[in-house]
């Protein structure tokens, strides 16, 4: 299953199903705490800012992150109304916000009945997804490592990790890596009974002691092999943004995280961005506002133009290169007229 971008990317047939010519974000993290739905908020509303019509899904079917941290009290449907049928169609649920370009599909607390959804409601929810008219669609997964979130990262062409330089969070984030990995492997070789013994195999045994050896296993199998597994290494690129960042040491350990992964699963981490622990963001997070547009010249904020910057985002609907911080920054001002900093 793809939720694919028109981005040049040749994926196989079974990862061009859903969403062509849509440009999707997923947005994960594998543990709570991380930062990931402020990350989301404020990722959607950068690019809403630059002209870009944007979805907000929340994606997270146990809770209502979305919802609360913009302060959303009484949402006239939730996922919920669509899960359970209640709805027809997704876009059926879409939210206005005091942006025009940016809407959003809540989540809701009271979900857990449907947490884990049935195959085929994922897959009803996956095509829905693709006939909503945006140029962005940004999906926040829930925090935990589930099939669902998995499948969800896996099938956006693009797909951001949001972690902490904390020994426990980055246990969480390498775990989710990991885990996508392995299923992007599985869903790859699906047809495939002797690759995906082996793949099993070396979970079974432990991934400490075979994780290097099991690329070459599958180089080793046949050319077929070798293909679709060079088509994975080219697509599975994650996006990592550091969250909470007080000290350089983070620097370091991107890098030491990219050449790990590298060495042992054959793939590239991508580094996009380092957001500074910042008293602002607690600030606004406090009164459920972007922080982008409560501070728009902020640290953080800049650093948000960076990441934007190294995702090759930093481009108006128009398609004029926003070059400079202040530019981005005037984007942003002019934004934050539109939502007054008033709670919706």
């Amino acid at each position: 299953m793809s939720l694919n971008s028109g981005s040049g990317v040749n994926n196989s047939s079974h990862h061009n199903e859903l969403i062509p010519e849509k440009k999707v974000f997923a947005v994960a993290s594998g543990k709570g705490g991380t930062g990931k739905s402020t990350f989301a908020i404020n990722f959607s509303v950068s690019l809403a800012a630059m002209g870009h019509d944007v979805i907000l899904v929340d994606a997270d079917l146990g809770g209502a992150d979305i919802s609360n941290l913009l302060s959303i009290r009484a949402p006239r449907y939730t996922m919920k109304d669509f899960m359970s049928g209640d709805v027809t169609y997704l876009a059926e649920i879409l939210e206005n916000t005091p942006c025009p370009r940016l809407r959003l599909i809540l989540g809701g607390s009271d979900i857990i009945s449907i947490s884990n959804p049935l195959y085929q409601q994922k897959m009803r929810l996956i095509r829905n997804i693709s006939q909503l008219e945006a140029d962005y669609i940004v999906v926040d997964l829930g925090p935990d490592i589930s099939f669902n979130n998995l499948d969800f990262f896996n099938s956006a062409p693009v797909g951001f990790l949001i972690t902490q330089n904390v020994d426990t969070i980055i246990m969480g984030f390498y775990r989710f890596l990991k885990a996508a990995f392995v299923r992007r492997l599985k869903q790859e070789f699906k047809n495939d009974t002797f690759i995906l013994n082996i793949i099993n195999d070396f979970q079974n045994r432990g991934w400490a002691r075979s994780r290097r050896n099991l690329i070459g296993s599958i180089r080793a199998a046949s050319q077929e092999s070798v293909d679709k597994l060079d088509l994975v290494l080219d697509t599975f690129q994650p996006k990592l943004v550091f969250n909470r960042i007080s000290t350089s040491a983070a620097k370091k350990t991107a890098d030491q995280m990219f050449s790990f992964v590298l060495e042992n699963f054959g793939f590239r981490l991508q580094t996009v961005g380092f957001l500074p622990d910042d008293k602002e963001v607690e600030k606004a997070y406090a009164r459920s506002e972007p922080y982008v547009l409560s501070y728009p010249k902020g640290d953080t904020t800049k650093a948000f133009f960076d990441v934007l910057q190294a995702s090759g985002l930093n481009k108006t609907k128009d398609g004029e290169v926003v070059s400079s911080f202040s530019h981005y920054s005037k984007l942003l001002r002019m934004e934050a007229n539109n939502w007054q900093l008033l709670k919706i």
